[in-house]
């Protein structure tokens, strides 16, 4: 195997001389597809009949959300090892985000590429921090790679939501979280269970994927808000509501509104009584802390602010970087 490229090809792509390797694709496909973790921009590309490789939990969570089985797929497991081509295997590795998801650790004859999925360096409530892992060449997720996202400590930022929480509902209010349905619903769920005694309502949608985390051993306590109990709480008032950012938000003066993202720390939405700097994503320290400790000899960058980041990984690291780059799609049509 000679001439290895990584690229974009609809989702990031690893090509060799005979086989193309697709992680997290935006377009369905027939190769040998890795899907990092069950956010839905890295599961477009999840069609009825592609053979995906993906953890237990992202395929339970999929099936939850999607509410059908996924038709073909082989489980990973972390720190398992498989072969995906005649001569390159992936290990599985925890990348910290959400509920099973998944560095992969691409070994070939010629060299080691890890892709990291999105990916968060710090224990949360509901997910372990990613350790780095030493490879040739990096694939990283640079959401946060702009110095001005450092994230207060965790206790800190959860002090700030519970607070916030006891005061809306000693108000008489509802504090309502618009938030995504995967991994931060769950985390404000964990975050409210462990240090309050307020119950907490969510959107159906919500519930199903609170029912994976749970088969995962993630005690979650909660009422869903179209069960006799939900509706209960939501008259009363004396409850949190979560609902997925797909949602409209509900109107009205019993209801304070907020949203829990890294991008709190610059941008607050007017709309929203709160913003709390909560994030499952690595921030610009962490990335190049998990770089440091890799010690790749090629960075490639996506997403988020992947231009400005190699700067600093060129200047600080003193190691190559680039944003990753279109693959030229000629020739390729049989793998894709």
């Amino acid at each position: 195997m000679t001439d290895i490229q990584v690229g974009w090809l609809a989702g990031v792509t690893i090509m060799t001389e005979k086989q193309i390797i697709r992680l997290d694709p935006t377009t369905k496909g027939r190769t040998n597809t890795l899907i990092s973790h069950a956010h839905g921009d890295h599961t477009a590309g999840v069609g009825k009949d592609t053979e995906v490789y993906l953890t237990s939990e992202t395929r339970n969570i999929l099936t939850s959300s999607r509410g059908r089985p996924l038709e073909t797929c082989r489980i990973l497991r972390y720190g398992e090892e498989v072969a995906i081509t005649d001569d390159v295997t992936v290990k599985t590795h925890n990348a910290g985000h959400i509920l099973g998801s998944a560095q992969f650790e691409i070994e070939s004859p010629e060299s080691t590429i890890v892709y990291t999925g999105d990916l968060n360096c710090r224990d949360m409530l509901t997910t372990n921090a990613a350790e780095p892992i030493p490879c040739d060449t990096l694939i990283l997720e640079t959401t946060y790679g702009n110095p001005y996202y450092v994230f207060p400590s965790l206790g800190e930022v959860c002090t700030a939501i519970v607070n916030w929480i006891l005061e809306k509902t000693h108000e008489g209010k509802i504090p309502v979280f618009r938030v995504y349905s995967v991994g931060k619903a769950q985390e404000l769920i964990k975050l409210a269970n462990e240090f309050t005694t307020i119950p907490v309502v969510t959107h159906p949608l919500i519930s199903r994927v609170n029912d994976a985390y749970m088969k995962s051993g993630i005690e979650l306590t909660y009422l869903d808000e179209e069960s006799r109990e939900g509706e209960e709480a939501l008259k009363v008032g004396q409850c949190a509501y979560i609902i997925p950012t797909s949602e409209e938000t509900p109107v009205g003066e019993r209801y304070s509104l907020a949203i829990a993202t890294g991008w709190a720390l610059r941008n607050r939405t007017n709309s929203m009584d709160a913003a709390f700097p909560l994030s499952n994503h690595a921030d610009f320290n962490q990335l190049l802390d998990y770089i440091e400790q890799a010690k790749p000899k090629q960075v490639y960058t996506v997403h988020g602010f992947k231009e400005d980041f190699i700067k600093h990984i060129r200047k600080r690291l003193h190691i190559k970087a680039q944003p990753i780059a279109p693959i030229a799609q000629t020739g390729l049509r049989e793998y894709v």
